[in-house]
């Protein structure tokens, strides 16, 4: 092979594989955005102390209780800022050599990462776009193709709805290599909103899920948020079937934490913050339908019975659920639902748009072909 063929090759390799400095092994990837915060997170090569450094020279460390800390998990979040703000920063650390006296840690070499930018959630928006995953379990070839179709430019945040992974059982490096790495550079300066599948409830390492995907409110699986003129509600529906709600945890305690979150939507979905948004978006993994079996499809009815009526009255214009791996379309009335329902399937992305009254959806297949398109216009 001569040498203008191989410089070829990696000019080519360059382009397609994510590029980090030296002491960051996957990342930055972006979580917990609203309109005025955002946390940026990374995995470096080896544990260490991790800071951001910020366009004007500023310094944000890692800390917890009003003292740096190391590890190889890194978490910081950015307070203060202004709707629509473009932060440029850059992941740093150093990495810690010796920590077997604890008074006297000893640290070796920094790093800094390249530069990247993201920008915070904006009420005043006049558009809203954004891209759905689900149920990927892990199939990381097919999920890199439908990665590589989002416009960036076009696009204001990715939304995993649920089963990205198949289990609990990861260690951070494992969970980030099929969570995060498939997404490429879009991480870098995308938002990433997460809703939990029942898949990410399983195994034992539930707390680790709710570290990567940071929320700044203080339950990590329910909440809600805005950008441009659609205000979200994110619901954790838990475990579906009857027999795996048992084995888990038992079924009065997934329906205590359901019930939990039905309060606390009562509150948050009749505000005038969330009410006077132009459409309303409710996601979730687990879509609230009112299946005919009754014994693993036991959690969509009790959601179809228990949440849709709140849905109703606090005028939910959309649902997108997931979970079933095949679409599905419940117009509106057909269910006791006074909005229509999606169900996106395990094998496609979902793109949406909102702007103009109207909310405009498209799957596409990994291939990139357009496989369903569907308008709402949405009613003030």
């Amino acid at each position: 092979m001569d040498m203008k063929r191989i410089i070829l090759i990696f000019a080519v390799l360059s382009v397609l594989l994510p590029v980090h400095a030296q002491g960051i092994k996957a990342g930055p990837w972006i979580s917990g955005v609203r309109e005025d915060t955002v946390t940026i997170l990374w995995t470096s090569d080896q544990p260490g102390l991790a800071w951001l450094e910020l366009e004007d020279g500023t310094q944000k460390y890692e800390t917890f209780a009003g003292r740096r800390i190391f590890g190889s998990l890194h978490s910081i979040r950015l307070d203060g800022l202004r709707p629509g703000q473009t932060v440029r920063y850059r992941a740093c650390g150093q990495v810690l050599t010796d920590d077997s006296n604890a008074r006297k840690p000893v640290f070796g070499d920094c790093y800094a990462g390249c530069w990247h930018t993201v920008r915070t959630f904006d009420a005043a928006a006049p558009s809203c776009r954004f891209s759905i995953f689900n149920d990927i379990h892990m199939r990381v070839r097919e999920f890199r193709k439908l990665a590589a179709q989002v416009d960036s430019a076009g696009t204001d945040f990715i939304f995993y709805n649920g089963d990205i992974v198949s289990a609990g059982n990861y260690v951070a490096d494992t969970l980030v290599h099929y969570a995060i790495e498939p997404l490429g550079t879009l991480a870098n300066g995308l938002p990433l909103m997460f809703a939990r599948g029942n898949h990410e409830g399983r195994g034992n390492n539930l707390k680790l899920i709710a570290d990567v995907y940071p929320q700044p409110s203080e339950a990590p699986f329910y909440y809600t948020f805005r950008e441009g003129p659609v205000a979200f509600v994110v619901f954790d529906a838990g475990e579906t079937g009857q027999s795996r709600s048992y084995l888990f945890s038992g079924g009065p305690v997934y329906e205590d934490y359901l019930r939990e979150q039905i309060a606390c939507a009562r509150k948050v979905l009749f505000d005038a913050d969330f009410r006077d948004a132009p459409v309303k978006i409710c996601l979730l993994h687990v879509p609230m339908i009112d299946h005919p079996d009754q014994t693993d499809y036991l959690l969509q009815r009790w959601l179809n019975k228990e949440m849709v009526p709140m849905l109703n009255e606090a005028g939910i214009d959309l649902m997108i659920g997931a979970d079933l791996h095949e679409f599905m379309m419940c117009e509106a009335g057909t269910m006791g639902n006074a909005f229509p329902i999606v169900v996106n399937d395990d094998a496609r992305r979902m793109d949406v748009r909102c702007a103009d009254g109207v909310v405009s959806l498209q799957m596409y297949a990994p291939s990139g072909k357009l496989e369903f398109e569907r308008s709402f216009s949405i009613d003030d």
